[in-house]
């Protein structure tokens, strides 16, 4: 699958990670040199540096011969219009992340899909029947499939029981040894989203997207 993916921020990054463990072929675009760099130097992808808004970039980056075109920029209207411009040049399905949760609402979704964003989501509430579809494993639990269903993005809320309430990041993450990975990649807590680093620690009641492969 050939996949375009704008924005190399951290949730772009991890995307990417794990994209990648599933050899599609992926162009990272952002105007941020030292952010592709990051990437480039270790994972086998394509970096381009511009704006994803450039039809000249999108262009370049062969985005009409796309499977998918992905914008998770810190930037919704930057998003929302590469999605649009990548649709129009011939991308089969377009994700664009978004910070209104108005946008969701079911006759505005439809306005959208018409201009060509097949799929939005929100960070507070990640929309996973809009992606693929919703796979309710329990009350406080939200599916996400991307891939064809290779890759997984899990929305869980901690509950006072949670075992991992208290801890560390860096003491949950896996070891290259591991059988199982996986990585958080984003804790929403009172209504503000952390991209969390090592020493970020899990609280009741905390929204956490974890992101695996199938077989994890």
């Amino acid at each position: 699958m050939k996949i375009i993916l704008a924005g190399a921020g951290e949730v772009g990054s991890h995307l990417v990670k794990m994209l990648s463990n599933e050899s599609h072929d992926i162009v990272v675009i952002d105007n941020d040199p030292e952010r592709l760099k990051s990437i480039g130097s270790t994972l086998d992808v394509m970096t381009m540096e511009g704006n994803a808004n450039s039809i000249s970039i999108l262009k370049e980056a062969n985005v009409s011969k796309s499977d998918l075109f992905i914008a998770v920029t810190f930037s919704e209207d930057v998003n929302i219009n590469s999605a649009i411009l990548s649709k129009k040049l011939g991308a089969k399905k377009t994700i664009a992340r978004i910070d209104n949760e108005e946008y969701l609402m079911q006759a505005n979704k439809e306005i959208f899909a018409t201009l060509g964003i097949d799929y939005m989501i929100y960070p507070e509430k990640i929309a996973a029947r809009e992606i693929v579809g919703l796979l309710a494993q329990t009350g406080s639990t939200e599916v996400v499939e991307f891939s064809g269903g290779k890759l997984h993005m899990y929305v869980v809320r901690l509950e006072d029981q949670a075992p991992i309430i208290g801890k560390r990041l860096r003491d949950l993450s896996p070891s290259a040894g591991d059988k199982v990975q996986f990585r958080a990649v984003a804790i929403t807590r009172n209504g503000q989203t952390i991209i969390p680093g090592g020493d970020d620690d899990f609280h009741q009641g905390d929204l956490v997207y974890v992101i695996s492969s199938q077989a994890d």
